[in-house]
């Protein structure tokens, strides 16, 4: 078996956007590289939306190494967002990202690779200012200023330890790579200084040292509105990740999987949601459809809907399951999201209910979604809105994420999906809501987690918020939120 057969032990993955020009020489250097190397290595080209012969070059060059693969996104989604995506999909032990601009040479991986092999830290920084005066480090004066000003307001809003936290050179161990980038939203140039703040609150060993870098023309980053970006984005990583911040997140508590089967059938929250997305299922038109729930939980929405059509379920969490057993649904499986144990095209309706935002890689929950519906079927969607509600609420629930309308968009879209109707649920909550998790999150403790649905309010209280949310479901029809706790979604197979 030769060395290009074996699972890699290293990923390289080079993020490029209109680079026909400039990466042909790189992949050169790099391939050569990975020809000499004594493990298998993979490059990985993840050409983000170019309108240039990009990918093109990666197909000529992939035809002389087999390590290399491209990946292609269709539109222009950021550095952020390639580098994401290249880095999961990639199988080494150890994975890497490289600019395509060549400015780090090849031989940095051999320099720093002992560090994170021999356990001594689970993610390098490459560095273009420590140890400048060993190595050679060319970069333009008023480049050199602006990193300095820039990295000043990184120590003061965020962390210390970092002196050049946005070079394009970064290593990680593969444990680190899916608890990391599951949790990140930046999709621009900030993307690595938002995984360098995660990493820094969840306790991964960090290790910073010099790599030579050399200055290549080019460049797309534009001095003056990335500049005023970065600093916003500084304030907006700090807000985001402002609470404790966990290595790995389960599905959910099993305290949280009890709360929910004694609350489904008479909390306000559970039945004004499970009333929206029985409404935009009935809006479908589809008579007696066949319905699979993807993270049916404790089976309360299967039993909401159980007269519509024929219903089933699956959820990844055998207490979830065991809890639609106890309601009497017999219809429901033990199965991961991103694995559904069902057969192609048999579904006229999936509904997905808040389970996205739990998942490292919803993408291939909204694939198995797509592979099961039949062939002009829907699927209905709902998951929690704005990341600026981020507080213990989500932490407690093994939250990953919250979602925009551009995220979730962008998410159906790549999994094949056309989206009809896209909106927020539960408007009049966020003005109690937002202020109250705001304020708690600055107060809780490691450790210190609780969700909002743990006890059920006076009755009274909770009559009257049922009533809110009807009169506000049946707005819909005429009315397009601004806001909302709940995001929700109906889109199409295509």
């Amino acid at each position: 078996m030769s060395k290009a057969d074996l699972k890699p032990s290293l990923s390289i993955v080079v993020p490029a956007y209109n680079e026909a020009r400039r990466l042909p020489s790189f992949l050169e250097e790099l391939i050569a590289w990975a020809r000499a190397h004594p493990d298998p290595v993979e490059i990985i080209v993840v050409d983000d939306g170019s309108r240039d012969e990009t990918a093109e070059v990666v197909r000529r060059s992939a035809q002389d190494f087999s390590g290399l693969r491209l990946v292609i996104n269709e539109k222009n989604e950021g550095k952020g967002y390639a580098v994401k995506r290249g880095l999961l999909a990639s199988r080494g032990a150890i994975a890497l990202f490289m600019d395509a601009d060549g400015s780090v040479a090849p031989e940095e991986i051999d320099r720093n690779l002992p560090l994170l092999e021999n356990g001594e830290a689970d993610l390098f920084i490459g560095s273009r200012v420590r140890g400048a005066g060993e190595r050679p480090l060319q970069v333009k004066w008023y480049r050199k200023l602006l990193g300095q000003v820039y990295n000043e307001l990184v120590h003061r809003f965020l962390f210390e330890q970092v002196a050049d936290p946005q070079c394009g050179f970064k290593m990680f161990r593969r444990e680190i790579i899916q608890p990391l980038f599951s949790r990140s939203y930046l999709n621009g140039y900030s993307f690595d200084l938002e995984i360098l703040y995660l990493a820094h609150k969840m306790g991964y060993r960090a290790e910073e040292g010099p790599v030579a870098w050399r200055h290549m023309s080019g460049s797309k980053v534009n001095l003056v509105t990335d500049s005023a970006r970065l600093f916003v984005d500084i304030l907006r990583i700090r807000n985001w990740h402002c609470t404790p911040v966990q290595r790995h997140s389960d599905l959910m508590g099993p305290d949280e999987y009890r709360f929910m089967y004694e609350m489904e059938t008479s909390h306000w929250w559970f039945q004004s949601k499970f009333a929206l997305a029985r409404k935009l299922v009935e809006s479908i038109g589809v008579s007696k459809p066949r319905i699979l729930d993807l993270g049916c939980g404790t089976g309360g929405f299967l039993s909401f809907i159980e007269d519509l059509g024929e219903v089933y379920g699956v959820d990844g969490s055998k207490q979830a399951v065991a809890f639609c057993r106890a309601r009497g649904l017999s219809r429901v499986e033990h199965c991961a999201a991103e694995a559904v144990d069902h057969p192609d095209a048999i579904f006229d309706l999936v509904t997905s209910l808040d389970l996205l935002e739990h998942l490292p890689e919803p993408e291939l929950a909204l694939q198995e979604a797509h592979r099961v519906l039949r062939p002009g079927g829907h699927l209905v969607i709902t998951v929690p809105a704005h990341k600026l509600l981020w507080s213990q609420h989500d932490e407690a629930l093994g939250h990953l994420r919250r979602y925009d309308a551009k995220s979730l968009r962008r998410e159906l879209e790549v999994a094949g999906f056309r989206v009809e109707r896209m909106g927020h649920y539960f408007h009049s909550s966020v003005y109690a809501v937002a202020p109250i998790r705001f304020l708690r999150r600055f107060r809780v403790k490691p450790g210190q987690r609780s969700s909002d649905t743990t006890t059920m309010p006076p009755e009274p209280f909770n009559g009257w918020l049922k009533r809110v949310f009807d009169f506000e479901r049946a707005m819909l029809d005429r009315v397009n939120f601004p806001v909302g706790t709940t995001l929700f979604a109906v889109a199409a197979k295509t």
